[in-house]
C-alpha cells in the first residue's frame, strides 16, 4: 500500500454541467474547479481519456437540477494514472480504468470530463497493457452492459475464459439489435467468445463493419422494420435471447418475439428513451405489451431491463478477454479536451460506430 501522493494542483480544468439541456446548452468549460481530495477507500486519478455515453447526454437533457445535483462534470468512463493511492491496494503511478455509475456521480458531484477525479477503490481496475488510453476509456460502461445483458439472457460470460475441450453439442443463437452501437459491438464479440451464432442489425452502410466484428447474419433495419423481417423469414435456429442494444422505442421487436425466440428465451433491453412524446408517451406505448398476460394475448417472452452494475470481477473478466485477444474496444473518433462539444455533436448524430472519446491529458 502506498499513501504518498504526487504533486497535485489545487485547481483543474473541467467541463461542467451547469443546467438541464443539450450539451451545447448545458456545458461550460471551467479552469478553476477545485481538485477533489480522496476519502477513505478512494483513490485520486489523473484522467488521460474519457469516453462519452448516451446516458451522459440523456441525463443532461432530461433531469432537472434538483435531481442531478449540478454543477458537476459529465460522463462515466475514464482511463488515467493514480496520483494519490491513499492507503488502498493501488500505488501511485498505476495505470487504471475507472467507472462512475450515475448514482456515484450524483453523490460525489464528479465525472470523467475533468483532469482529476476521486473514485472508490472498487470502481477502479488496472488498465490492460495492450490498450491505448483512448481504447481503455472506451471499455467500462458499454462492455459491462453487454456482459451483464448476456448474463441476464442466461449465458455465463465466464465460459469465454474457459479453454474448450470439444465443440458445443448444439449451437445456440442470439439476436442483437443495434450491432454498430458501443454495447452491440461488445455484445457481438462476447457472444462469439461463447460460441454463439449471432444475428445483428445496423444500417446497410455498416454491414461490413458489423460482420467484421463477428456477426454471422446481418439485417438492415432501414430496409423494413426488423420485426417484420424476422416474422416473414424466421430463423431456422430460434434465438435464445434478443438483446435490444439500441434501446428501441418500437414495441414490435418484443411483441412479435414469440415468432423467433425459443421457449425459455428472453428479451433484454438497455432501455428505451422517450422521444418527443415524452415519458408519458413512452409509458403508454409499452404498458400494454408488458402488462397484458400471455393467456389474454400478451407476450410470453420475459422482458428484462439491464441496469448495469459496478462489478470489479466483471471488469477483470473483460480485461482478461482483451489481453487474450478475444475482445477489443472500437473507437469511432477522438477529440481534444477543449473540443468536447464537437465530440457530443458526433455522438448525437447516432452514426458513431464504437465509442467517441475525449483526450483529457
Amino acid at each position: 500500500m502506498v499513501s504518498n501522493s504526487t504533486a497535485v494542483p489545487m485547481t483543474q480544468k473541467a467541463w461542467m454541467v451547469m443546467k438541464q439541456g443539450k450539451p451545447r446548452e448545458a456545458l461550460e468549460f471551467k479552469v478553476d474547479v477545485p481538485v477533489p481530495k480522496p476519502k477513505e477507500g478512494e483513490v485520486l486519478v489523473k484522467v488521460h481519456a474519457a469516453a462519452l455515453n448516451p446516458v451522459g447526454w440523456k441525463v443532461m437533457g432530461t433531469l432537472p437540477n434538483m435531481l442531478s445535483r449540478r454543477p458537476h462534470p459529465p460522463e462515466h468512463d475514464l482511463a488515467g494514472v493514480v496520483v494519490d493511492a491513499n492507503d488502498t491496494s493501488f500505488s501511485n503511478g498505476d495505470q487504471v480504468i475507472g467507472f462512475i455509475p450515475v448514482s456515484v456521480q450524483f453523490s460525489s458531484r464528479q465525472g470523467a470530463l475533468a483532469q482529476y477525479i476521486t473514485l472508490p477503490e472498487n470502481h477502479v481496475t488496472f488498465k490492460p497493457a495492450n490498450l491505448k488510453w483512448e481504447e481503455s476509456a472506451a471499455l467500462p460502461l458499454a462492455a459491462l452492459t453487454a456482459l451483464q445483458s448476456l448474463r441476464l439472457g442466461g449465458y455465463d460470460p465466464a465460459r469465454a475464459l474457459d479453454t474448450p475441450t470439444q465443440p458445443p453439442a448444439a449451437q445456440e443463437s442470439v439476436f442483437i439489435n443495434g450491432g454498430s452501437t458501443a454495447v452491440g459491438i461488445y455484445a457481438i464479440q462476447l457472444a462469439k467468445a461463447l460460441s454463439l451464432r449471432v444475428t445483428a442489425t445496423a444500417s446497410a452502410r455498416n454491414e461490413s463493419f458489423v460482420r467484421g466484428v463477428g456477426a454471422d447474419v446481418f439485417l438492415d433495419y432501414t430496409a423494413r422494420p426488423i420485426a417484420e423481417q424476422l416474422v416473414t423469414n424466421p430463423p431456422e435456429l430460434r434465438f435464445g435471447m434478443v438483446l435490444d442494444a439500441a434501446g428501441s422505442l418500437d414495441t414490435g421487436l418484443y411483441v412479435n418475439s414469440g415468432t423467433y425466440v425459443k421457449k425459455g428465451g428472453v428479451y433484454v433491453t438497455t432501455g428505451p428513451w422517450p422521444d418527443r412524446g415524452g415519458w408519458l408517451g413512452l409509458i403508454s406505448r409499452w404498458t400494454c405489451p408488458l402488462l397484458r398476460p400471455a393467456l389474454l394475448g400478451g407476450v410470453s417472452t420475459p422482458w428484462k431491463f439491464v441496469n448495469v452494475a459496478n462489478r470489479k470481477e466483471d471488469m477483470r473478466m473483460l480485461c482478461a478477454l482483451i489481453e487474450r485477444g478475444a475482445l477489443r474496444p472500437y473507437v469511432d473518433s477522438t477529440y481534444e479536451f477543449g473540443s468536447a462539444l464537437d465530440a457530443y455533436d458526433r455522438i448525437l448524430t447516432g452514426r458513431a460506430t464504437g465509442k467517441v472519446v475525449v483526450k483529457v491529458e
